[in-house]
């Protein structure tokens, strides 16, 4: 599998100027949390290495992979003035509001956030998943996505479960409870494992449903 097939192969499509104002807003957001996310950090851990320590540290986390990506993507097409592939557009709204839903339903506790980590938790958490999804319905491009990329786009996520779990076995730290070998064993890492993949696979399938949907009112392109 190459980067090909998970952005898809069709050519770069102009954006009008609506379009490119709010990629544009979208990128400021993840540029935002992002500077808020690393500020914090340096103030929890001053002793970390200033900048690889404190990125190293950001980086075990999906969300942060997931908005990085969502914000490098955004400010290219705002920079560029087209949109990138079907495809890959589908698969950003998929993987950015499943960052969003798994943080509010399994995460999000119940202790208030102060200062810099409310603010980088209410862009990345909430935010940016509703901006993207409102981009995409609004001005993305929908036509040609079938249920193949649905089982295209759990490449993401199972790159960065296989990711996480490494990291976890070489360092003990686990960022999130449901990839704590030490406490759920091989056994139950897998079946949360698989819960996730089946999540991600069937809002996939809604997401091309709805693309598909739209596409044939003519609402998108």
């Amino acid at each position: 599998m190459n980067c090909a097939d998970v952005a898809g192969r069709t050519s770069f499509t102009p954006m009008k100027r609506a379009s490119i104002l709010f990629a544009a807003l979208i990128a400021l957001v993840e540029l935002a949390a992002f500077g808020a996310s690393f500020v914090n950090n340096m103030a929890e851990h001053p002793h970390a290495a200033v900048p690889l320590g404190i990125l190293w540290l950001m980086f075990r986390y999906f969300t942060i992979w997931t908005n990085t990506l969502v914000g490098l993507a955004f400010g290219w097409m705002a920079w560029r003035k087209r949109a990138l592939a079907k495809p890959f557009l589908a698969a950003l709204v998929l993987w950015i509001l499943i960052v969003g839903v798994v943080y509010h339903l399994l995460l999000a506790g119940d202790t208030p956030l102060h200062g810099l980590d409310y603010v980088s938790n209410l862009l990345y958490h909430t935010a940016a998943p509703i901006l993207v999804p409102v981009w995409w319905l609004a001005f993305a491009p929908k036509g040609g996505l079938t249920s193949h990329h649905a089982v295209i786009w759990l490449a993401w996520p199972l790159v960065y479960l296989v990711y996480a779990v490494i990291r976890g076995l070489e360092t003990g730290f686990y960022p999130y409870f449901f990839l704590n070998l030490d406490r759920l064993g091989w056994g139950g890492l897998g079946l949360w494992c698989v819960k996730f993949l089946v999540a991600f696979w069937i809002g996939g399938l809604v997401i091309v449903t709805l693309g598909r949907g739209l596409n044939r009112l003519g609402i998108s392109r």
